[in-house]
C-alpha cells in the first residue's frame, strides 16, 4: 500500500515537471483602439460644387505582448503614417475642385496561437477611377520583425537553415505554379456560379501571384483571392466582392 502511494506521488511530481517545461500556449492578440483618420471637407467652403475631399482610413492596433504583436503595430503604424503623411495630401491636391473619396477598412481574419491576418478593404471614387480593392496581411507571432509573412515561409519553403537560394526558387515556382493549378481547377467547376468573363490560364497568371494574393482564415489556412477589377476590366458586375479560393494547407503540401 505504502508502495503504491510513493508511485503516485512520484508519478504526480514527474507530470508537474513535465506541465512546467511545457511551452505555454498564447492568447489570441487583444485589438485596440484602431490607428484611424477621417477628414470631409468641401474645397472651397462657400461653394460645395467645388467638390468634397473625403478620406477614411482605419488600420489595426493590437497589445504588445510578444515579438509578433510588436511586428504588426510596427507595420501598421508605418502604413497608417505614410497614408495620412504622403497618400492623403497628395490625392488632395490631385483632385481639388471634384469629388473625391477613399475609405480604407480592413477585417481580422485570422488571429491564434501562430497567425495573425487581416485583410484589407480600399474603396476609391474620383474624377480618375472608381473601384473597390484587397489586400491580405499576414503576420508570425513567432517572428515578429514587422514584415509580413509569405507563403514560400507559410509552407516552410523559406527557412533561416536554407542557404541555397537556387533551391529555394525552384520550389517556390513549383509552390506557385501548384497553386495557379488547383486556383484554375476550381474556376472551370466554379460551384459559386461566377461569371469569369471568359478568364483563361494565360491570363491567370498575369494577374494572380499566389505568394502574395492570399489572406488566413480563422484555422490557419490560406485563401487566395482574384481583384474584381482584374477579372472583369472596367465592367465589374454590381455587387461583386473579392473573388475568393480557400484552400486547406495540407491540400497544398500534399501536392508540393
Amino acid at each position: 500500500m505504502g508502495e503504491r502511494i510513493e508511485m503516485k506521488r512520484f508519478l504526480s511530481f514527474l507530470l508537474i515537471l513535465v506541465l512546467a517545461a511545457a511551452p505555454a500556449l498564447a492568447d489570441p492578440l487583444v485589438l485596440l483602439e484602431d490607428l484611424s483618420e477621417e477628414v470631409s471637407e468641401p474645397y472651397n467652403p462657400d461653394d460645395p460644387s467645388d467638390g468634397v475631399f473625403t478620406y477614411s482610413v482605419r488600420y489595426p492596433r493590437v497589445e504588445q505582448v510578444d515579438e509578433g504583436s510588436t511586428g504588426v503595430n510596427m507595420f501598421y503604424s508605418e502604413l497608417f503614417d505614410n497614408e495620412t503623411g504622403f497618400t492623403m495630401p497628395m490625392i488632395r491636391e490631385a483632385f481639388e475642385g471634384f469629388d473625391s473619396s477613399t475609405v480604407i477598412t480592413y477585417t481580422v481574419t485570422c488571429n491564434n496561437d501562430d497567425y495573425f491576418s487581416v485583410l484589407i478593404r480600399k474603396e476609391e471614387a474620383n474624377p480618375d477611377v472608381t473601384r473597390v480593392s484587397w489586400t491580405g496581411n499576414v503576420f508570425s507571432r513567432k517572428e515578429g520583425n514587422g514584415n509580413t509573412f509569405s507563403l514560400p515561409k507559410l509552407l516552410g519553403i523559406l527557412k533561416s537553415t536554407e542557404s541555397d537560394e537556387t533551391i529555394q526558387d525552384h520550389k517556390t515556382e513549383k509552390a506557385d505554379n501548384t497553386i495557379r493549378d488547383m486556383v484554375w481547377e476550381m474556376i472551370e467547376e466554379n460551384e459559386e456560379g461566377i461569371d469569369y468573363n471568359g478568364l483563361s490560364e494565360e491570363v491567370l497568371s498575369h494577374i494572380f501571384f499566389p505568394e502574395e494574393d492570399f489572406y488566413l482564415d480563422e484555422n490557419g489556412d490560406p485563401v487566395f483571392y482574384l481583384q474584381p477589377g482584374d477579372v472583369y476590366y472596367d465592367d465589374v458586375p454590381e455587387g461583386t466582392g473579392l473573388l475568393i479560393f480557400p484552400i486547406a494547407l495540407e491540400d497544398i503540401l500534399d501536392e508540393i
